[in-house]
């Protein structure tokens, strides 16, 4: 790439912050051979900043967790019905022109293309191209993921030329390479600021790439061996590879307060800083709050009933009731249940005036929820659903919060150690379960002796955190019936590639979407 062409490149970036469409998107990745004179700590940090696509509620987030067996946004009259985003995303219904398929699919390869400008900057620091490279792995890997496929384009082909397509074998090689290039310049992590790529975050993502490689290894992400011996070793193998100073928080909830970038058990996360910009992390408590709450939510996303069977109803983890958290919120932070409290915790909430002022207790009665998702019930149109609430506010500032987003952490570290273990790896699993089951407030029996086991352990400790479809797929639950699910194709494993993404030759729908 001339260095001329910086702008051009420059420009369109700017563009793919204003535009919803990710026409032309994947011909534009670059060649990374050569910019000059282009600062690298500012193209870096787009880089970076891209992480805050995981914040949302759409998008990512959307796919990763609406689309199992978690949560459901049901249509409640008018509200969050979005041409019936939501429940596509729920009931496995989209297609290739789905809002977020093709919001995933952008916000993915939008970054791919910050970190490839990134990587041209001629004579970039060794410590800031493995940061990019890192940044660049965990971009791709998601992609992969959820599509099975990505562009990309060799070193000195033309810009105007369509890039070629790896396929999910190929591309998790080349991921698996490109992190272990980077790993030796990456910085140690720095125990109060986990937003900087580091040697632990590189070590979790390649534990994370080699317990699902037998899935990836399957170009359709089915038909996979969930068993193989070799890569659960390097599961292990990674794991072990984290530093010392990284461990469990003694309360779970460190992890998610407004000061978490201090805990030790956060690896990677995505950083806000507050006061200075609007963190799309506020979502996570205004996406399921009722109106009359505080703060003052959106009523949307709501636990389903048999996810929150899994746990003791006294586990802290979805039960946090400390005194600062009645005062200033009146009901319990986590999976919120039953009636809901004004700040103090004694006065009653009720539901709006114009739904009858009814007692706003929060329940999943799958009589308040009809089979199609459209809830029409006065009745339940405003508290049908127990409402997730992980994070916890940020008081001093709403909208522009402190809370990093949590994009890494040691539990799941250890609970992919342990899943490795159970699938033919050599290790012990005793010391991983009594290290998670003596956090404080724990209730709920964590079993990591079978897979079984295993798979409710990472659904009740890892609730809201992006991995549950992820999870699914690998345990082959992803596409098994659900009440709230319409469509079990085995082929939905994978998303259908967006329309537009279609104008490349190289190409190819996914199987099931033609």
């Amino acid at each position: 790439m001339k260095k001329n062409n910086f702008l051009k490149y420059s420009l369109f970036v700017g563009a793919l912050a204003l535009t919803v469409s990710c026409t032309n998107l994947d011909e534009k990745i670059l060649d990374a051979t050569e910019i000059t004179n282009a600062d690298p700590d500012a193209i870096l940090n787009s880089a970076y900043k891209g992480l805050r696509e995981f914040q949302g509620q759409d998008g990512i987030f959307a796919i990763q967790e609406l689309s199992t067996d978690f949560v459901i946004v049901p249509t409640r009259a008018g509200d969050w019905g979005d041409g019936g985003a939501w429940l596509q995303d729920h009931q496995h219904t989209w297609d290739a022109n789905s809002r977020e398929i093709n919001t995933a699919w952008r916000q993915m390869l939008s970054n791919v293309y910050n970190c490839d400008l990134a990587l041209a900057i001629t004579g970039i620091a060794p410590q800031k191209a493995a940061e990019a490279k890192f940044l660049k792995a965990y971009y791709y890997y998601n992609a992969i993921d959820m599509y099975g496929q990505v562009p990309y384009r060799e070193a000195g082909s033309s810009p105007d030329d369509f890039p070629k397509v790896w396929d999910s074998p190929t591309a998790t090689a080349k991921i698996i390479a490109l992190l272990e290039e980077a790993l030796p310049n990456l910085p140690a992590k720095n125990a109060s600021d986990p937003s900087i790529a580091s040697k632990d975050a590189a070590n979790f993502l390649l534990a994370k790439i080699y317990l699902n490689k037998a899935v990836f290894d399957a170009p359709t992400h089915v038909g996979f061996n969930p068993n193989n011996v070799a890569n659960m070793n390097k599961v292990i193998q990674y794991v072990n590879a984290i530093s010392a100073g990284t461990t469990l928080a003694n309360d779970y909830w460190d992890n998610f307060k407004p000061s978490n970038n201090t805990s030790p058990e956060l690896i990677f996360t995505s950083k806000n800083i507050n006061g200075v910009e609007m963190g799309a992390v506020r979502s996570r408590w205004y996406m399921g709050g009722h109106y009359n709450q505080v703060p003052s939510g959106w009523n949307g996303f709501s636990v389903l009933q048999d996810y929150y069977n899994q746990y003791d109803p006294t586990d802290r983890r979805i039960l946090n009731k400390d005194a600062g958290v009645i005062s200033f919120f009146g009901s319990p932070m986590g999976m919120r249940i039953g009636q809901q409290y004004a700040p103090g915790g004694t006065v009653a909430l009720t539901t709006r005036g114009q739904n009858g002022s009814r007692p706003l207790n929060f329940q999943s009665d799958p009589a308040g929820l009809p089979a199609n998702g459209l809830i029409v019930s006065e009745e339940w149109l405003e508290r049908w659903g127990i409402r997730p609430q992980k994070y916890l506010p940020d008081t001093s500032n709403l909208d522009k919060p402190e809370n990093d987003y949590v994009l890494f952490r040691y539990a799941d570290a250890l609970l992919m150690k342990a899943e490795a273990i159970a699938r033919g790896g050599t290790g012990v699993v005793a010391p991983i379960q009594a290290s998670l089951q003596s956090r404080m407030g724990i209730t709920t029996v964590i079993d990591l002796t079978t897979l079984t086991g295993i798979y409710k352990a990472r659904g009740t400790e890892l609730w809201e955190e992006g991995w549950r479809r992820n999870d699914m797929i690998r345990f082959g639950t992803y596409t098994t019936a659900r009440p709230t699910m319409r469509n079990t194709d085995a082929y939905r494993v994978l998303l259908p590639i967006p329309t537009s993404a279609l104008l490349n030759p190289n190409i190819k729908q996914n199987p099931g979407y033609n």
